[in-house]
């Protein structure tokens, strides 16, 4: 062999050598993951001064690290959920560099992790492979979300496997809870970047529209968002042609959505968490009057411990001897019978069937009435119950009643509402039928303040007026 057939074997080899280098960094194989460390919570965080010791001249001070903000979850093989190598890392970056916030992120062994969001309040599962984790770290990562965690997951390359494995075990963690898309007026959408119109690539083809983001509600509180399409490559500045994912600049802007909310949320979540999330189906007893809480479509029960809570207060304010007590009703089976007031709250459309709106009609032009708020301030219930009420009652009246009316001056006087992130002050509205009040609605959110938690990015009267106003309409109906 001469020595020239030699050279051009050598270059042919370096390049081969070069270019698997470059394709193994590439949205695909990176190198093995360093064994996970359990990180315990003061570690995340800037220790306490020490006594002041001088420096010699030649040393230099290490700023402290900053706090531990995301843990990025290892799951599957090594070369599922590092196809997009640093990708928190990276939006965590740009995030100090556009809001001015300074966190990390790190690597999650689930099996070792404490399920404290006061350790990480963000936990971050990709991959393209099926993950199904066992019951055991379901149910802790249950107790993670209702202690005020965050849950993200994210399909890598937009994966039709990992996608389906993750919505089958959310719904294992809330069987009696959906998944609803994010869209309209929902913060995420608008918190810090406009993101109504993205740039979304399907295998390399380019088309507009709204990011595809589905949420699980706890309150007004999405503690799970799920992207069907991959973020995670946007996230690391990589493009490839494969899969469902977002534009590089697009994906970002999500990102600093994503975060931007949920650092708004985490101290709230921990309050929230503070609070039963759930209450067991009441058992009718003698001598109770229950006001029944509508069963809908539209996440019909985003608080529930805050219906409960209003009318205890209302037994204790009014001195009522008649124990009040909430019970839920399904329109489609349920009697009204012993039940002279309804309560419906939600995020999204309150569907009604045919049926159901039948017997609500018979319902309310039969003495009863119904209190309804929308949840959050959602525009998404406030249309779809102005529509139901179309169908309901059609022959109502829509009215507004002044400061002087006796629903704002029993027991509490309330001279005007206060009414959070929002300059507007919708008032009720009261829909009469014959000049007899049968349906008072709030457009604005009460059961937040019946729990009395604030809830960032939310539109709602105040906590303390909601829980007056709320005392005032129950009195009112029960008097009336």
């Amino acid at each position: 062999m001469t020595m020239q057939k030699i050279k051009v074997i050598l270059c042919i080899a370096a390049l081969g050598l070069g270019l698997n280098m470059c394709l193994a960094w590439e949205c695909g194989k990176a190198p093995p993951a360093k064994e996970p460390q359990r990180i315990k919570a003061g570690e995340a965080f800037p220790p306490l001064p020490l006594p002041a010791t001088p420096l010699r001249r030649s040393e230099r001070k290490n700023p402290p690290a900053p706090p531990v903000l995301v843990g990025k979850v290892i799951c599957g093989t090594n070369e599922s959920w590092t196809r997009a190598e640093n990708d928190i890392e990276n939006l965590l970056r740009l995030a100090g560099q556009r809001i001015g916030v300074a966190y990390q992120a790190i690597k999650i062994d689930l099996k070792r992790f404490s399920f404290d969001p006061d350790e990480i309040p963000i936990l971050y599962i990709t991959s393209v492979e099926p993950f199904v984790p066992d019951d055991s770290t379901i149910s802790n990562i249950k107790v993670y979300l209702e202690k005020g965690g965050f849950l993200w997951i994210n399909a890598s390359s937009g994966s039709p496997d990992f996608l389906k494995t993750m919505v089958e075990w959310v719904d294992k963690l809330y069987p009696d809870r959906n998944m609803y898309p994010v869209y309209g007026n929902h913060p995420l959408m608008n918190c810090l970047e406009d993101i109504s119109s993205i740039g979304i690539l399907k295998d390399n083809v380019a088309s507009a529209g709204s990011p595809n983001l589905r949420v699980l509600n706890l309150g007004c509180r999405a503690a799970v968002i799920l992207s069907p399409y991959d973020l995670g490559c946007g996230w690391a500045l990589h493009t490839h042609p494969w899969g469902s994912r977002y534009q590089v600049q697009d994906a970002i802007k999500i990102g600093m959505n994503m975060l931007t909310y949920c650092l708004g949320w985490i101290e709230y979540g921990k309050l929230f968490g503070m609070t039963p999330l759930y209450v067991e189906k009441t058992k009718k007893k003698e001598g109770r009057l229950y006001i029944g809480q509508i069963v809908h479509s539209g996440d019909w029960d985003p608080h529930p411990s805050s219906l409960g809570k209003l009318l205890k207060k209302t037994g204790e304010q009014t001195g009522s001897s008649v124990f009040l007590d909430r019970i839920v009703i399904d329109l489609k089976k349920d009697s009204l019978k012993d039940t002279p007031i309804l309560y419906m709250t939600g995020h999204f459309n309150p569907n009604l069937s045919e049926v159901e709106v039948k017997k609500l009609r018979e319902f309310l032009l039969g003495g009863g009435a119904l209190i309804a708020d929308a949840c959050c301030g959602s525009q998404e219930f406030i249309d779809g119950f102005r529509s139901l009420m179309k169908k309901i009652l059609p022959e109502a009246k829509c009215v507004t009643w002044d400061s002087n009316h006796r629903i704002y001056k029993v027991p509490f006087k309330i001279e005007s509402f206060r009414y959070t992130f929002s300059d507007n002050h919708p008032p009720l509205e009261i829909y009469t039928f014959k000049g007899i009040p049968v349906v008072i609605f709030s457009p604005y959110g009460m059961g937040s303040g019946w729990e009395g938690i604030p809830r960032p990015y939310t539109k709602e009267i105040e906590a303390a007026q909601a829980q007056q106003i709320g005392v005032n309409i129950i009195t009112y109906l029960m008097t009336n």
